[in-house]
């Protein structure tokens, strides 16, 4: 019976510790990133890069209405930057800072390229910002 006793409050402490412990560990989310070609028949050149810890996800050329997504673990050191092409003419910003995370309203951003830019979705409106013009 004392043996029985013993192996019950060690247990309890044993899963209590274990509570404790895996609430310390911080809770890891996965973000989503889609772009969608909306430019006037033109191809869409889409490459994005993280630089700590280095990743590059190689260029992703789209259609007109076609769409890329790619998906990380949100954490203090990614920061994904995009460049997007068409022609002559690009635009390269942030898809993953908390300003941005902000502007999409959740971990879930659309992007889409029209002809005078790039906008971003805000899905708790469900309405397009407009966000980056074309560059030279």
């Amino acid at each position: 019976m004392k043996h029985s006793l013993i192996h019950c409050v060690l247990l309890f402490l044993a899963l209590a510790l274990g509570l404790s412990i895996s609430s310390g560990v911080p809770h890891l989310r996965k973000h989503y990133v889609r772009f969608i070609n909306q430019l006037d028949n033109k191809v869409l050149n889409v490459n994005c890069k993280n630089q700590n810890p280095y990743i590059d996800l190689n260029l992703h050329i789209l259609l007109p209405h076609e769409v890329y997504e790619f998906s990380y673990m949100v954490n203090r050191t990614m920061l994904f930057n995009c460049d997007l092409r068409h022609g002559f003419t690009s635009a390269v910003f942030p898809v993953s800072d908390r300003t941005t995370k902000r502007q999409c309203g959740g971990n879930h951003c659309v992007w889409k390229a029209q002809e005078d830019g790039v906008y971003v979705l805000n899905r708790k409106t469900n309405l397009y910002k407009f966000m980056h013009g074309w560059g030279k």
